[in-house]
């Protein structure tokens, strides 16, 4: 099997790389909500029956619409730990590159494929150029 064209990259990101980004991502993010001092409530809020499980967007919680999210002095819990959402992105990434990689591979075959009909037709019509209908010998 010849090796891919992509190779091994050597703008991979590591694990710990993206686990920093996550966790810078996540200081922004809670810098945000500090420094948005209208906004008190959550932007997420947890369905009655289980508080600590499921989280789904609340319209009514977003800035220009009625009140109605949770109440400001329920604490937010977390749906996974950074370590999973690290190991989540990963997951996503490789999926999305093999993706990436069969899509790349399918087009440079059909590719491929086309180029060698092109030549093989140029072929037959600079042999029927030069030789015509003649009959072929093992001289020309």
């Amino acid at each position: 099997m010849e090796p891919s064209p992509f190779g091994e990259s050597s703008s991979r990101l590591s694990a710990e790389q993206i686990l920093n980004s996550i966790k810078q991502e996540y200081k922004r993010i809670q810098k945000r909500k500090h420094l948005d001092g209208g906004y008190q409530q959550s932007e997420c809020c947890y369905s009655p029956e289980s508080p600590s499980q499921s989280s789904t967007m609340n319209v009514s919680s977003m800035p220009g619409t009625s009140s109605g999210g949770i109440s400001p002095t329920r604490k937010e819990q977390p749906l996974f730990t950074l370590r999973q959402v690290g190991m989540i992105c990963e997951r996503l990434l490789k999926e999305k590159e093999e993706k990436v990689r069969e899509e790349y591979e399918e087009t440079m075959t059909s590719k491929l494929a086309e180029q060698y009909d092109t030549f093989v037709k140029f072929t037959h019509d600079q042999l029927m150029r030069r030789f015509g209908e003649q009959p072929a010998s093992y001289v020309s």
